[in-house]
């Protein structure tokens, strides 16, 4: 080996060492007390997180300090707090965090149990703390149907809107036919109102969903007029004119014995 070649391995050498000592320098400047986290500071419009779901969540999970946090893992476990849609981190020197929380909005509620959210997503969360949204409306069909279920229930409430009518609940079947049942007023808590079942069928080419739904909103009307009130069900998967039908009335007898 020339002496060169010698010079330049020498070099390296003191290079690399010089690096190893660097490193184990930061390594102890990384371990003092002082760069532990000492607060965390979460904000957002959060009406549904809580300081004790987000301390639930993170009980003994936390892992690291200033330096040797990471982040994409924090940022994952602050994301299964209930409720929580989205969570960015960011470290404050020497010995803070701020973690900004984005809450799911509900929409519905799934037949799993699940909620779902107005962009489609379904997550677990207590539907009873989602009364700040009023009377959810109830979904059901296959999961892949979600966003789809979120988007096309928008449109179709603009549309029932124009009858003061809401959507209660939406069930999509496996062969992704729609089927609607439509209430005076989700907020009305009273007893003896009656729901109305519209049958859509599949969503085709031919005549779309929407078109389908324009057909009942303009005949409807005329429906109540014929029938003497509001249907209990109508049936517009025929590709001209629909079908519907009164409400079945029970009629019950007198009970004799309990006549003075």
């Amino acid at each position: 080996m020339s002496a060169r070649a010698m010079n330049r391995l020498a070099a390296l050498c003191v290079v690399l060492a010089l690096l190893a000592v660097a490193a184990a320098a930061l390594w102890r400047l990384a371990q003092q007390p002082k760069f532990q986290l000492k607060r965390i500071d979460v904000r957002g419009d959060l009406p549904h997180v809580t300081a004790a779901s987000v301390r639930a969540a993170l009980a003994g999970r936390l892992r690291g300090n200033y330096f040797t946090m990471r982040l994409d893992d924090t940022r994952r476990l602050f994301e299964t707090v209930p409720w929580v849609a989205q969570a960015s981190v960011r470290r404050v020197w020497p010995d803070r965090l701020i973690v900004t929380l984005t809450e799911y909005r509900a929409l519905g509620v799934w037949e799993d149990g699940r909620l779902l959210s107005d962009r489609g997503e379904l997550f677990v969360a207590n539907p009873d703390e989602a009364e700040i949204y009023g009377r959810l409306p109830e979904f059901s069909g296959p999961f892949s149907a979600a966003k789809e279920a979120a988007r096309r229930y928008y449109e179709l409430s603009a549309q029932f809107a124009a009858l003061s009518l809401s959507i209660a609940a939406i069930d999509i079947s496996d062969r992704k036919a729609w089927s609607l049942r439509l209430a005076p007023d989700l907020r009305d808590d009273a007893k003896d109102r009656s729901d109305i079942r519209v049958e859509l069928g599949r969503d085709r080419a031919a005549i779309p969903l929407g078109e389908r739904v324009a057909q009942v909103v303009a005949a409807y009307p005329f429906v109540v007029a014929q029938l003497g009130g509001p249907p209990a069900r109508i049936d517009a998967r025929y590709a001209n004119g629909l079908a519907a039908s009164i409400p079945t009335k029970v009629m019950m007898k007198p009970d004799r014995a309990a006549r003075p």
